[in-house]
């Protein structure tokens, strides 16, 4: 896989941010690809303090897990037979099955930066990406959810199946999952943006779904809590590098 790092020739310069940053684009990668790839330009930040947004997708669809989270709760054989990969992510969270979507990671200097506030300056800048692509409705999340009450679900072992504070949410449902993870002055931050519905075959590979009824009734309730972007444009989704150039402009635009 060849690697890039460009900065978009359509981004104005009054929009440019005041420090540069370093654009990535690396469609289909491997599931530990990915992950060491998103630590690795978070030790490439460290080095030179150049803030980097990098945009990717899976190949072969990959199950992700919480850096804490218990390998008991999927259903190993099951993802195996299907073909897809299983990896563990440096942060935190619930399980993530990458199908349908385009999923980013930011590196950037944290130092004097609280988490939450990185967290919605994150948040706005994919927010304004999506508003440049001309998606409507698109709104973060104002409501706090008790995640301990949550926790004790079956269907909380998907991150999908809850929304924290300042995610994207459209018609009410949850958008763009995300998790960050501190490395010193370095902040990493990466999350999963749904463009189809694939993410839902998730209940089918934990082992809280047993049964058929089961899994049918986390199906719908996980249909019912998510939103993708074929359904905020109505079908007509840009392609992934409009996506990914339109995500840099939002970054260049917030982070100027």
């Amino acid at each position: 896989m060849e690697e890039t790092a460009t900065t978009p020739a359509d981004i104005p310069a009054a929009a440019k941010p005041a420090e540069e940053w370093i654009w990535l684009v690396e469609p289909e990668g491997g599931g530990q690809w990915n992950m060491d790839r998103d630590e690795q330009i978070a030790a490439d930040c460290a080095a030179d303090g150049v803030p980097r947004l990098r945009c990717y997708s899976w190949s072969p669809w990959t199950l992700s897990l919480g850096y804490n989270q218990r390998l008991d709760q999927i259903n190993v054989p099951q993802v195996e037979r299907r073909g897809y990969g299983i990896v563990r992510r440096p942060t935190g969270g619930r399980a993530v099955f990458h199908a349908q979507e385009i999923t980013y990671a930011v590196a950037m200097m944290g130092k004097g930066r609280g988490v939450h506030d990185t967290y919605a300056a994150i948040n706005r800048a994919l927010l304004r990406g999506f508003q440049i692509l001309g998606a409507e409705g698109v709104q973060f999340n104002r409501l706090q959810p008790d995640f301990r009450e949550h926790y004790a679900t079956d269907e909380s072992a998907s991150c999908f199946s809850a929304s924290a504070l300042s995610e994207l949410m459209w018609q009410g449902r949850k958008l763009a999952g995300s998790a960050q993870r501190r490395y010193g002055d370095v902040l990493l931050q990466h999350g999963s943006i749904l463009i189809g519905d694939a993410h839902l075959e998730i209940v089918e590979l934990l082992t809280a779904a047993t049964d058929a009824p089961r899994q049918q009734r986390m199906r719908e309730i996980l249909r019912q809590r998510t939103a993708t972007l074929s359904e905020v444009f109505g079908g007509a989704v840009p392609t992934f590098t409009e996506l990914a150039h339109g995500l840099q402009q939002g970054f260049a635009e917030v982070f100027r």
